[in-house]
Parts: C-alpha cells; sequence; structure tokens
C-alpha cells in the first residue's frame, strides 16, 4: 500500500463504495532461484501466481499462468492427489461400468484409463496447454519445474 495499511485502505474504500469490503485470502509467493509469473483476467475477477524452480521465458510463464486461469487445475501432478479422491473417482467409474456389462476383467484395464483422463482434467503438468493441444503443460516446461501456483476467482 502506497499509504497506510491494508485495513485502513479497505475501511477507505468501503466508506467512498457504501458496501462492506473485506480480504477474504491472501498468498504470496517466491522463488529462490526461480521466477513467479501473475496473471488477471476478466478486469481481476480471476487471479493466478506462479512459481517455477528456475528462470523461464516470461512470454511462456505469462501463458502458464494463463492457461491455470482457463482451466482450474487443483493440483500440479497427480503425486499431489489424495490417494482418498483417487480412491472415489475409481469407484464411480467401476459402478458405471458394471452398470454398463462391461466383464470384470477388463474393468481394471478400463480404469487405467479413467484415472488417467481425470489426471489431465484436475493436474496442472497433465493438461493440454491451451496454446499447443498437441502438447501437455509438462512437455513445453522443459526442465523447468512448477513450485507452487495459486488461483483466486470472485
Amino acid at each position: 500500500m502506497s499509504e497506510g495499511t491494508a485495513q485502513e485502505t479497505l475501511d477507505n474504500l468501503s466508506g467512498t463504495i457504501g458496501e462492506k469490503m473485506g480480504v477474504k485470502g491472501i498468498e504470496m509467493l517466491k522463488s529462490e532461484n526461480g521466477s513467479v509469473a501473475a496473471y488477471s483476467h476478466m478486469g481481476g475477477k480471476i487471479g493466478v501466481l506462479v512459481s517455477f524452480d528456475k528462470k523461464i521465458d516470461n512470454e511462456l510463464a505469462k501463458d502458464i499462468a494463463m492457461h491455470i486461469a482457463a482451466s482450474s487445475p487443483k493440483y500440479i501432478d497427480p503425486s499431489e492427489v489424495p490417494a482418498d479422491e483417487t480412491d472415489k473417482e475409481k469407484e464411480i467409474y467401476k459402478e458405471q461400468l458394471l452398470k454398463e456389462g462391461k466383464p470384470e476383467n477388463i474393468i481394471e484395464n478400463i480404469l487405467k484409463g479413467k484415472i488417467e483422463k481425470y489426471y489431465s482434467e484436475v493436474c496442472l503438468l497433465k493438461q493440454e496447454f491451451i496454446k499447443d493441444d498437441k502438447k501437455k503443460i509438462e512437455d513445453v516446461l522443459g526442465d523447468a519445474k512448477i513450485e507452487k501456483f495459486v488461483r483466486f476467482s470472485l
């Protein structure tokens, strides 16, 4: 804040606008040896911060932040998905396959494919890059790694 604290600024704005305002969440990202990119979309209704373990091209960093804003991943990679969430998805898929009459002996193979598809929806690195759908995010990163990302939306 250029003058005063964040709370003083909010109180000022609340008085001016006539609406009670508050901060719902705050996050700060930094990278010791890498870089941090920011992206704001829809006039600030969606905001993204993403940190990388090494310096990467500014345009690529911004594109990845934009991708996060558009695709809203929950995790960086499949290792972060809680086991109970994966188990729940497997149960749902298995029940669907049984209702479709699929034989038990091929259900396991089908489940592997469905879980991979699930990961491509919720895991950033497994998603198709919005600027080139023939590549996944993990492909465009090269040897850089995403340390963390946050996505806020109003």
